[in-house]
Parts: structure tokens; sequence; C-alpha cells
């Protein structure tokens, strides 16, 4: 089994915690096995204390190097490209099928049976369901993939072994148990001015990382509109759960309508059956396209 902490993947941290190198810089300069200049050697050490320090609470890191990292469908910009990823559980999950499931947090009881049976239709194709573990439709959508033993990759805006709001710990820890994963960019907790970035990234990444992405319900300024607009931008399938009947002047349908009169009928899921909607929506999804890889 190899390291969890390996040398390439220090480097990589190294460089990107240095002022004025970005992950363009890193991807174009840091090489595989090359050797950090002696003046960067205390932040790699300290870094290295870092995760020293924190090896029980992750199973590995990942690196843009590595075979198992995952391909990218998205049209992605090199400065805006992953290149290290720590995680636990099942890292494999990162080349299956994948399809996005977000929306807001304030999810009520008809937004939850709803996405639920999108979700169920998901699973019974095998699709692996990410989100973000937020409150509201991420936690829904992770908690539903389990109870029907599917696999769901929760990406967090935190470490691994750091999981946040606290009480989402126990649902972490069944996404791990039933075969899932924990991922992220990060090895420290954010402070205050530094957590709005992250979740902003968090959301990106759910777009970026998957095959398509699944709008449940979300106002037209909520967080999720990160998510739904870099998928729009970056040629990544969206559609949204949407009946134009129930759902033409609920402000938490906002975002859904935009997706929809952005997309027409092609942006609509989970109205009428909702089998057949997701059936189109996979076939869309994994159209052949080229794979943004390394």
């Amino acid at each position: 089994m190899m390291d969890k902490i390996t040398i390439d993947a220090l480097n990589i941290l190294t460089h990107l915690s240095s002022k004025g190198k970005g992950r363009a810089w890193v991807y174009a300069n840091c090489k595989k096995g090359s050797v950090l200049p002696d003046e960067m050697s205390d932040r790699r050490d300290e870094i290295s204390s870092i995760l020293e320090s924190s090896k029980s609470g992750f199973d590995g890191i990942i690196t843009f190097y590595d075979s198992i990292f995952p391909k990218i469908r998205a049209r992605v910009s090199a400065g805006d490209y992953p290149l290290c990823f720590f995680y636990r559980g099942d890292v494999s999950l990162l080349n299956t099928k994948k399809i996005a499931v977000i929306g807001t947090r304030n999810a009520t009881h008809e937004i939850q049976t709803r996405e639920e049976k999108v979700v169920d239709a998901l699973v019974e194709k095998r699709m692996t369901i990410v989100s973000g573990l937020a409150n509201g439709c991420d936690s829904i959508a992770h908690s539903r993939c389990v109870e029907s033993g599917g696999k769901t990759i929760a990406i967090l805006p935190s470490p691994v072994w750091r999981v946040i709001p606290d009480s989402k710990i126990a649902l972490a820890e069944d996404i791990v148990r039933s075969g899932g994963l924990l991922l992220s960019e990060y090895y420290t907790v954010a402070g205050k001015t530094e957590l709005t970035p992250r979740y902003v990234r968090r959301d990106h990444l759910q777009a970026m990382l998957s095959d398509g992405v699944v709008l449940s319900a979300s106002r037209e300024d909520g967080g999720s509109r990160f998510a739904v607009n870099y998928a729009l931008e970056n040629d990544v399938d969206c559609v949204a759960i949407y009946d134009e009947a129930t759902d033409a002047h609920d402000p938490l349908f906002a975002l859904n309508r935009m997706v929809v009169k952005k997309r027409g009928e092609a942006g609509v899921v989970g109205a009428g059956d909702v089998n057949n909607s997701v059936d189109r929506f996979l076939e869309r999804c994994f159209k052949p396209k080229n794979l943004f890889d390394f």
C-alpha cells in the first residue's frame, strides 16, 4: 500500500501554499518527482507535521499525477483544475458515473419527497451521487442514496477528518461505512474569511467532478447557484426538478426556473414519469465527449 503522504503530494501542497503560485502555475511547473528548492523546505516540513498529526483521519492523498485521479468532463481552465485531494473511503468512486444532486438548505417535506424519487431513480441506474454534506437537499441526497444501497461522494469545505457542521459527522460516518467517499482539497480548518471561498469552491467541484447536475430546489440567490452556473458555463449537463403547475411562483424554485428558462424541456427532470425523465437526462450526460485530464 502506498504511503498516505507522498513526496509529490507534499511538493504540490507546499507550492500551493506559496504566494503567487496558483493551480495553473503548479500544474505547469511542478513535475512528478521534482525536488523543492531549499528555501521551501521549512514550509514543507510544517505541512508534513500537520499531516502526520492527522494521519488517522484520512485514508490517503491523490494527486493529478495518479492514474486514479478523476477524469473531468467539464471545460476547465488550468487555474481551476484540482491538483490534490484528501480522502476517506472508496476512492475508486471518483472514476464511476457520477451525478451531483444539490439544493437549498431549507428543504420542505414536499421538496424532500420529490428529490428522493429522483435519487432512487439515479441509484437504480447505478449512478454515484455527489453532494456537499450541507443541511437540507445535500443531506437528503446522501441519506437517501445510503438508504437505497447506492454509493455517494461528499465533497467538503473542510478536512475530511474535521467535518462541518458538527451535526453532519454521523452522516459522514454512514457514508464511509456504506462504501462511499469523503473528499477534500483542504488540510486546515478555515478561518471566517476563508470559509465562504471554500464553500464556493466546494460547489464548483460538485459540478466539475460530476457527469451531470440535478438541482432539487433553490432560491435564485441560494448557494446552489455556484454549482448550477458552473455546470451551465462549462459543458456539464444541468437539470432542475420542476413542475410548472406547482412551482411557477414558488421562491424556493426560482433558480430551477432559471435553469428551465435556459434549457427548455431538456432542463426538467422529475415531472411526470420520473424514470423516463432521468433516463433522458442520463442519455445526454453520457454522450461521447472529450475528457479533460492530465
